[in-house]
């Protein structure tokens, strides 16, 4: 399976993740992946 490039660098993603909804700790239905929708704007 070929790795995923991603805009955001992992070091940005790893600041940006705890501010954006759908974490497994926040109540309601949780993404697959949550990197996808930051990766889809930009």
């Amino acid at each position: 399976m070929d790795e995923k490039q991603f805009v955001l660098s992992d070091r940005i993603w790893e600041r940006l993740a705890p501010l954006l909804p759908g974490k497994a700790t926040d109540s309601g239905r949780t993404g697959s992946d949550n990197r996808l929708f930051p990766e889809a704007v930009f």
